[in-house]
């Protein structure tokens, strides 16, 4: 990581808790991108990033002195950071002039997806990647921000629970269901851009604005699976971690950092100017705890002429932004529209149809590596033999399961086989799974004994006291059942389906929902088991994948 912890970062912070200036503005200078990449992306589109940020380090400036352990300086101050974004949306939504300034909070100039495209030079998959993310709402948003950095190296998932005041359990499962609704976003993405359009679409899209909303991207992303055209757009995705691991991260320009130090009454703000509008000091001759404060009260008068001059000089270099992104097809929206609602797609089950377990993402504590990003299959799955379907849950989403049959397109794009098939249900879906792996990108998985254990006991359990759920009646959910099968985890993850015949059908199930097809291909994990059981209304299948501490 770029911003990694060392000796020498924790001397840094505790000389600026001090009361160190030239500390202090190399912290400034340090960590000034971190939060530069968070709330740009987390704010896409907002005139007010500079704002944001540059509150964001005075407040951490201001409070230094109650922070207790140096080395936890970067979780912190992205704590902070994702607190000044919520603050941001909440004011703009409540404030009195929220209506008069409406049409101020989104600029082309100033969109960090451009911005992000540009500077990076992204293409391919990864500009597609980048340019989906503005059809998530404004709370997804913020947790790309983070993910994304977590993707890229730079933090940790402990720090990004820690910023979004979660458990990692809870955080993986808020990251499983943002990637699925990356992924969708990630389709209306080239259904948008396929030329020729589909007419079907063509006719669907007659009442749309152009501006990109929770919404549309739910009609979109339906219709592209149910037309026999555009149901291809879902095949080829590679997964999003993949494409963002050691992006670097957009730089902020130079201006913003003069300003940064000048309201904080920094010593190296550059230029007499920077240096005269700087805060007084406190009593003692350096940069007292008030300062900040004070450079903040004057602020708040002239902050929205402020927004009114950026916007001028942002919207003259998003000329040349939008001439960079044009060449590459990356420009088609200007803005983002917080939208509400979840994309989650759902096929509706009815009776008689085998049902499969779509939503339960991992419900995992993960390490710092990131997790996969799921490639839904190119074709919708098909019926398999009925079975009675399980119980509605919250989490739970189901569809039908595709037909026992080979999958010619799946196995011609894995690798060769080089040894004897495998026989027997257990070591057929480990394999199909490494083929899955194989083609993305990701590192075999072993077979555990403890984990097959905790997989078959939760297929059996399901089956006798008649459930479908990763929690069982007794409130134990996956990783308290892979801790007692003896398996010390440092992330963990599970799939469970049922009415599907053969390994290959179950398979195609679960590769074609996304939120298991991020399990099967989380190239974190390093361990799998397979647990099935047979009996009527069955089998009950159940994946259950780990790495050890």
């Amino acid at each position: 990581m770029s911003t990694e912890r060392t000796t020498e970062s924790v001397a840094l912070v505790t000389a600026a808790r001090s009361g160190d200036p030239v500390a202090q503005d190399a912290l400034v200078s340090a960590y000034l991108p971190l939060v530069y990449n968070v709330v740009g992306r987390a704010l896409n589109g907002s005139v007010d990033v500079d704002d944001v940020v540059q509150e964001t380090m005075l407040r951490a400036l201001d409070s230094l002195g109650g922070l207790r352990a140096p080395e936890n300086f970067r979780a912190w101050l992205v704590a902070i950071a994702m607190n000044q974004v919520r603050a941001h949306w909440r004011d703009r939504q409540f404030a009195p002039g929220a209506v008069e300034e409406a049409e101020h909070l989104a600029d082309p100039g100033a969109d960090f997806v451009d911005l992000t495209m540009v500077r990076l030079q992204l293409s391919g998959q990864r500009q597609e990647t980048a340019r989906a993310t503005r059809w998530l709402e404004p709370d997804d948003r913020g947790l790309l921000s983070l993910w994304w950095l977590e993707c890229a190296g730079e933090l940790t998932r402990s720090e990004v629970a820690a910023a979004l005041e979660l458990s990692p359990q809870h955080t993986a499962v808020r990251v499983q269901r943002m990637k699925a609704q990356l992924e969708a976003a990630r389709v209306v993405v080239r259904a948008l851009d396929a030329r020729p359009r589909c007419e079907e679409l063509g006719g669907l899209l007659v009442p749309w604005d152009g501006r990109p909303s929770a919404l549309w991207r739910k009609r979109i992303a339906r219709h592209a699976r149910g037309c026999v055209r555009c149901s291809g757009l879902w095949s080829g995705l590679m997964p999003a971690e993949g494409l963002l691991a050691g992006l670097a991260l957009v730089a902020a320009a130079p201006a913003l950092l003069e300003r940064v130090l000048a309201a904080s009454g920094g010593t190296a703000a550059v230029g007499s100017a920077s240096r005269a509008a700087a805060p007084p000091p406190g009593r003692g001759g350096g940069p007292g705890p008030g300062a900040a404060r004070r450079g903040a009260h004057g602020r708040a008068a002239s902050r929205t002429e402020a927004r009114r001059q950026r916007r001028v000089r942002r919207r003259a270099a998003g000329v040349a932004v939008v001439a960079a992104c044009v060449t590459g097809g990356g420009l088609w929206y200007l803005d983002t529209d917080p939208g509400t609602g979840t994309e989650e797609p759902t096929a509706a089950s009815t009776a008689g149809t085998p049902e499969v377990d779509l939503s339960a993402p991992s419900a995992a504590q993960t390490s710092p590596s990131a997790s996969a990003s799921p490639s839904p299959s190119a074709s919708p799955s098909k019926k398999a033999s009925p079975s009675a379907s399980p119980r509605p849950t919250i989490t739970r989403k189901t569809v039908p399961a595709p037909r026992p049959s080979a999958r010619p397109t799946r196995s011609a794009s894995s690798a060769p086989q080089t040894q004897a098939p495998p026989t027997g249900d257990v070591a057929q879906v480990v394999a199909l799974v490494n083929q899955e792996r194989a083609a993305a990108g990701c590192g075999p998985l072993k077979e555990d004994a403890q984990l097959n254990q905790a997989a078959q006991g939760h297929s059996q359990d399901m089956a006798a006291r008649d459930f479908f759920d990763h929690t069982n009646p007794d409130g134990a959910d996956p990783g308290q059942r892979t801790t007692a099968a003896g398996y010390n985890w440092s992330t963990y993850g599970e799939n469970i389906a049922r009415g599907q015949q053969t390994p290959e059908a179950v398979m195609d199930s679960w590769m074609n929902s996304p939120g298991h097809r991020a399990n099967i291909l989380n190239c974190s994990f390093e361990d799998i088991g397979v647990g099935v059981h047979e009996g009527s209304g069955g089998p009950w299948w159940t994946q259950n994948f780990g790495a050890r501490q």
